[in-house]
């Protein structure tokens, strides 16, 4: 059974009963944040005493420096609850993205500002994620979280055309 200090952001766990792969999102509260390695799944919250009884750790990823990431006791996000999360507002950012991470589930814009933005899966449609390669053009929106800045509703666009003067 897993102890409360393995139960960290970025470790891969395996259900028991059916063989499926996730990666741990958030814990906090008595409920962790899942997301899963197989397409066409959504995120999962479990509460924790059932995960820890139905899920073993079978890898992890630690940040550069062994730099613990994520941890518990952080207000809930909308996207780790069990109803649809709300529409993020705000002014509309564009950008390019710079990286994907696709067996983690998430990426890096540059944006037109110079600024660098982290997305994840969770904050696009399913399908919108699969669609998305580095060097694609796209437009989002920004959104504060509990890590720092956070793009929502990660789009395809097209680069800005020059003015012709």
């Amino acid at each position: 059974m897993l102890t409360l200090d393995e139960i960290e952001s970025g470790l891969f766990v395996t259900h028991k009963n059916t063989g499926l792969r996730y990666s741990v999102v958030e814990a906090e509260e008595g409920e962790v944040l899942l997301s899963p390695e197989q397409e066409g799944l959504q995120d999962l919250t479990v509460p924790l005493d059932l995960f820890r009884s139905e899920f073993v750790a079978t890898d992890r990823f630690r940040a550069p420096g062994g730099g613990r990431r994520g941890g518990r006791g952080r207000k809930r996000t909308p996207q780790a609850g069990n109803g649809p999360s709300p529409v993020p507002n705000g002014p509309k950012s564009k950008g390019k993205i710079k990286k994907m991470v696709r067996d983690r589930g998430f990426g890096f814009i540059r944006g037109d500002d110079g600024k660098e933005v982290f997305f994840h899966r969770s904050g696009l449609n399913a399908g919108d994620y699969d669609g998305l390669n580095e060097g694609d053009f796209v437009e989002y929106v920004v959104q504060e979280g509990p890590r720092g800045a956070r793009a929502e509703h990660v789009r395809h666009t097209t680069p800005e055309a020059p003015a012709v003067a």
